[in-house]
């Protein structure tokens, strides 16, 4: 029979990682953004409401109040008329914004920069934006 090193052993006293996180849902989603930042090379990660407000960011602070601001926007909203582009104009470009819906209320997943696993890094990012906002909005009902 094989014996477990009792270094390696799972202590059954420990408390569950996850569980610590549990109260504080803006570590829980800093920590994700900041992975996703990591993983798909991103210059700056944000969350933000339907309005534009920033609630969690990954990367320099001022980028991602620009995120969040421009997260909003959609791409046509902008004058097609205009021949000198803004800096808006490059932002809107160079984001990419996923719009989600967690229990009815709308998130706004922003990014800028990256490489090739930017597209990966973004919908994992998703995908715990809506486990972590889930579980929150399930425990205040």
């Amino acid at each position: 029979m094989h014996r477990v090193p009792p270094a390696l052993a799972p202590r059954l006293d420990a408390p569950d990682r996850r569980s610590q996180r549990r109260g504080d849902t803006l570590l829980a989603l800093s920590r994700l953004l900041d992975a996703a930042r990591r993983d798909g090379e991103l210059d700056a990660v944000a969350i933000s409401d339907g309005s534009g407000v920033l609630v969690a960011g990954a990367g320099r602070w001022d980028a991602c109040e620009e995120l969040a601001a421009i997260a909003p926007l959609e791409p046509g909203s902008l004058p097609a008329n205009d021949v000198v582009p803004t800096r808006l104009d490059v932002m809107v470009r160079r984001t990419e914004v996923r719009r989600l819906s967690v229990d009815g209320v709308e998130v706004l997943l922003a990014g800028t920069g990256g490489g090739l696993g930017r597209d990966a890094a973004l919908t994992r990012a998703a995908e715990g934006c809506a486990r972590i906002l889930g579980e929150r909005l399930t425990a205040r009902a």
